[in-house]
Formats: C-alpha cells, structure tokens, sequence
C-alpha cells in the first residue's frame, strides 16, 4: 500500500501554507510572549497557522542554529551567581491549607516577565510540568521564528534567549527532525507509523512532525500520533491547538489507537489504563525534557552541588526507561537528551529544582541498561545533546 495513495475519508494531496503567512505574521509585530499565548488561546486560528507555518519553515528547512559561545557562556556565570545571592525562598500555605515554596527576587519581579515570575512561583506541579508545560514555559520556541524573534524585548532576550533558553531551542529542532526522519523511513516503505511523545506538556514537537508529514502527502491513514502529559492542563492546551490548526482538526484521531493525531492525560508512573493495554506499539517514541529529574546512571546532581544529602527519589531513570521499552515496538526508535553540567543550565536549583545531570556517556550507560543501542545520530548543544536510540532483542 502506497503511503501516499488516494483515499475517500482523507485529503492526501500536500496541503501548502497558505500564501502571505510570513507576511502576515511579519505585520502583526507578534512578541514571544504574544505568540505562545495565541497558539493555545481559543480563536485566532489564521494566526496560529502562520505561527506554526513559521516554525516549521525554520525547523524542517533552515540550517540548525549555533549554540551560546563562550563569552555568553562566561555571562550565565555571573548572572548565575548575582541570581543566587539576590533570591530569597519563603514558604506559602495556599487555601487548602498545602504548603508551597516560593521564591522573591528583586530584578526578577521588577520584569514582571511571566518568565521569569514562573520561576519564582512554580504550580504545585512536579517540575516536569514546569519545564515543558504550556505558556509561558513554550515562549523559548517562539524565538525559533524570525518573525517573532525581532519583536522580542531586552527582557525576553534575557529569558528566552540565555544559554539554556538558546539549548532549548536547538533541542526542540533536533527532536522534530529525528522524529519526522524516523516516521517518513517507515512511511516511504508504505509501513503505517505509530509515533508517542510522551510526557510532553503541550506536543507542539508532535504537532509540527505531524503536520509537516501531512503537508509532504504522506497518507494520514498510515500514522498514528499520540501526545500525553500527566498534566490534565497542557493536555487540554494541546487539544485546543490540535482543533484550530487545518492538518490536525482534519485527521483527529476517532479512535483510541488512531489513525490520527491525540492528545491525553497520562502519567508515566501509573500504570498503563486498561483500555490502551492492547495498543500497538510505538514506532517512535520521544522522551525530551523529563529524565533530568530522576535519579540514576548521573555524572552530578543538585544534592553534590549544594552539599545536601542525597534526597531518596521516589522513582528512577531506569524504571521510566523500562516503562519506554514495554511501549517501544521491535527495532523502534527512542529520542531523547542528555543535561550536561553546565553553568547556565544551574540557575533552575537556585529557583528549587533538582536536577540530575548526565553526559552522553551516562545516558549511554542508562539506554543500554534498558535495551536501547545508539543508532549514531546526535544533535549536540552546550547543556543538552539529542541522541536517537533503538530498541534491541
């Protein structure tokens, strides 16, 4: 069966961006700030289009950009230490009488960035959430386009742009990348594609590969997208922007298993629900943004740098691989990055985060425990690398 055959249920001719998208995001003069909250805002669909239109553009046809150089590198140094010596932590007792930490510092709340005050005031969430939830915390990638990277304020650069903001970026590139080469290898062979990204705030990494595929003809009736968080909040940003956008409200998946694009509310610490029990495998999955805050196969952590004690954790790296693994299909794909010790990526323990950092060789070490081999392609950052892996007998 042809990946791109004709169908009756699907439109399977390349969909192209509609004409004037650049320009029209060029006129609106959108900030980062602006642009993330339109994507999963309700309405402003054109925008959103021209938004996405954007990111893929840079994403899938521009060359990778370079990371921070040493100068900026030095600079997170200092910022580094001027943000350790100006924050303060103070415990908070919310309305339900939970107790929560937050954290004041004078040149952060003076921004009022919503960065930045994300920072100082984390939900009660775990820091996963934290990470790669929804807006504000998506506002990095908006610095992807350049339509929206020219708008950006002194404040934003700052924020957005510093050497992990930057990292962030180059990460989420090389995610989509992998994931669309491993998906359209399958697909080219006329084999149907299952792809997961797994706790993965909003899936915007999701959304583009699955998008870009529809837009290069491939028959939407040979893939299966699936995205899940554990946080029921980005799942609901995430299905609010699959509902505006033309390639995926055409091709939402009707099914539990597809085809199609979704999104869910899943925890990788809870076992799977019985209804997915006999879901197909994935052919790839993406695991980006999490591992750094579990325990194992480490080259430092949080507790080594502040002289704590080691907290015991409540789950670890290799439990969440072996999770990845049962989902896996044989000689499936596996996307994930590695956190090195890197100065500017640092600054998230002075705001409460534990970290736990591992060079490629650790992650290595971890993967292979799992049963997962390097295939050889790797996207390299100064904090994070993207390494692709695959499944072994």
């Amino acid at each position: 069966m042809s990946s791109r055959a004709s169908s009756e249920a699907f439109s399977l001719s390349p969909v192209k961006w509609r004409s004037g998208n650049a320009s029209l995001l060029s006129e609106h003069g959108f900030t980062p700030m602006e642009a993330v909250n339109t994507l999963y805002a309700e309405g402003q669909e054109e925008f959103a289009e021209a938004i996405l239109a954007s990111l893929s553009r840079q994403v899938f046809d521009a060359d990778v950009p370079l990371p921070s150089g040493n100068f900026r590198r030095w600079m997170a140094g200092g910022v580094f230490q001027l943000l350790r010596w100006t924050t303060r932590p103070t415990v908070r007792t919310n309305p339900d009488g939970t107790q929560m930490t937050v954290f004041r510092n004078r040149i952060i709340e003076r921004s009022n960035h919503p960065y930045g005050m994300t920072l100082l005031e984390p939900s009660m969430a775990d820091a996963a959430s934290f990470v790669e939830g929804g807006d504000p915390m998506n506002a990095p990638y908006m610095m992807i386009s350049p339509e929206i990277s020219r708008n950006a304020s002194t404040w934003d650069n700052i924020f957005l742009n510093s050497v992990q903001g930057k990292d962030v970026q180059i990460r989420f590139i090389w995610e989509c990348q992998f994931s669309y080469k491993g998906a359209k290898s399958r697909l080219d062979q006329g084999k149907p594609v299952h792809l997961k990204a797994a706790a993965a705030g909003t899936g915007l990494s999701m959304i583009l590969v699955f998008d870009r595929l529809i837009r290069d003809g491939y028959d939407p009736r040979l893939i299966t997208a699936t995205i899940t968080d554990r946080d029921a909040g980005n799942v609901t940003k995430a299905c609010r922007l699959l509902n505006k956008l033309h390639t995926t409200s055409a091709h939402l998946a009707t099914t539990m298993n597809g085809p199609g694009i979704s999104a869910r509310t899943r925890d990788l610490l809870h076992p799977v629900p019985e209804a997915e029990a006999a879901d197909p495998p994935y052919d790839v999955v993406t695991l980006i943004g999490i591992l750094e805050y579990f325990s194992g196969f480490t080259c430092a952590t949080t507790d080594e740098h502040l002289g704590h004690p080691a907290f015991p954790a409540f789950s670890n790296a290799p439990e969440i691989i072996g999770k990845i693994r049962a989902m896996t299909a044989p000689s499936g794909l596996l996307v994930v990055n590695s956190y090195k010790v890197e100065i500017g990526a640092r600054i998230l323990e002075i705001f409460g985060k534990r970290l736990y950092f591992r060079r490629r060789q650790e992650m290595r070490a971890l993967l292979e425990s799992g049963g997962f081999a390097p295939t050889g392609e790797v996207g390299s950052g100064i904090v994070y690398d993207v390494e692709v892996f695959q499944k072994v007998p």
